[in-house]
């Protein structure tokens, strides 16, 4: 079935102004919620490639490992969040969540429920067949991780000849899936981020819609690597001035463009990360929970949870007061965290006047 594309994710949110109103009450009030606005799904931690700085595709550890929910599973969490929390949002991650050859049905059976789909993936895998499949699924945005405008450089952090095959990817999205948003994700390390302001040019070149510029981080779904099988993208005191003018020569040239693109408040806490990071009111938990492939529930996934949806109903867990407590831990986060998905979510809710 052919579906029409759905609203772009950032307006799914914000439009719906009472429920979020709600999240942003309660989140200042210290209560549970009413509703979920935003659903993250982590479907698999299997992925075809081994980044360098990923924490989660790690060929030699996870390469045993299988997914534990099946589709019919993540079916009923996903309707279960549709109907009893007012899910709008879904945005389905990994691992590379393109190697489940079932996430087609993952994706239609949210998209049945009323709820925008965001999906995040390398690209690699992704030719007519996928392109195809991606459309009719009704996918709203597929976000690609490209990590320079030049193949040396995003071939050295993502893995040889990469660099063609997300060009490629996004290619037969714009020529097969033209109702699809196309989004880039670029992660900003030692190595790259001299060529951050040129890539806005190479995103408009490529056709997509949006370009989003994250800091590199040592926590969320990193936290499990070790430091020094990635030291050499870390950024160092010495390289913060020249790194704060890049950000500011990025920030331009966004400012020029027509992508959409990251929000100024997420800009100017960049740099801050890896000094005195900005303190924020953090609504993870709130507006927004992460469920992994094996059906673990949790606030965020910088958290360990007990909870699991083979074992209780979503909706019965986010009300649960165990569960509550894991919120608080939320409140009492010192995490040193700047991410496209938690952070830039909690500023533009910060402009609810709660």
């Amino acid at each position: 079935m052919n579906r029409e594309k759905q609203a772009s994710p950032l307006s799914v949110l914000m439009c719906n102004v009472w429920r979020t109103a709600n999240v942003v009450l309660n989140r200042y009030l210290g209560r549970p919620p009413r509703y979920l606005p935003v659903l993250l799904l982590f479907v698999t931690e299997r992925c075809n490639l081994r980044c360098r700085s990923c924490g989660v595709c790690d060929l030699a550890a996870l390469s045993a490992k299988k997914d534990v929910l099946s589709a019919a599973q993540w079916k009923h969490v996903l309707k279960t969040a549709a109907e009893k929390l007012g899910t709008t949002l879904v945005s389905i991650s990994g691992g590379e969540p393109l190697l489940r050859t079932d996430i087609y049905e993952i994706i239609s059976s949210a998209v049945d429920n009323g709820m925008s789909v965001h999906i995040c993936t390398n690209g690699v895998l992704i030719d007519k067949e996928r392109a195809l499949l991606l459309r009719d699924s009704g996918v709203s945005t597929v976000s690609i991780s490209l990590e320079s405008p030049d193949q040396e450089t995003h071939d050295y952090l993502r893995g040889v000849n990469t660099f063609p095959a997300v060009v490629d990817a996004i290619k037969m999205l714009r020529d097969y899936a033209p109702r699809v948003r196309i989004g880039i994700n670029y992660l900003i390390t030692r190595r790259n981020y001299r060529n951050m302001a040129e890539m806005v040019a190479f995103a408009e070149s490529l056709g997509v819609h949006q370009l989003k510029f994250a800091p590199i981080h040592t926590n969320l779904l990193h936290r499990h690597k070790a430091k020094d099988e990635y030291d050499d993208l870390l950024f160092r005191e010495e390289d913060l001035a020249e790194l704060e003018r890049e950000v500011n020569r990025a920030r331009k040239a966004c400012a020029g463009s027509t992508l959409a693109t990251t929000s100024d408040a997420f800009f100017s806490g960049m740099v801050q990360l890896y000094r005195s990071p900005k303190k924020f009111r953090c609504y993870a938990g709130y507006a927004v929970c992460a469920i992994n492939a094996s059906g673990d529930v949790s606030p965020c996934c910088d958290k360990d949870s007990r909870f699991n949806v083979l074992k209780q109903p979503l909706d019965v867990i986010w009300r649960d007061r165990e569960f509550h407590k894991l919120r608080k831990q939320v409140h009492r986060c010192k995490a040193e965290c700047w991410d496209t998905t938690n952070t830039e979510l909690s500023l533009r809710l910060s402009l609810f006047p709660c």
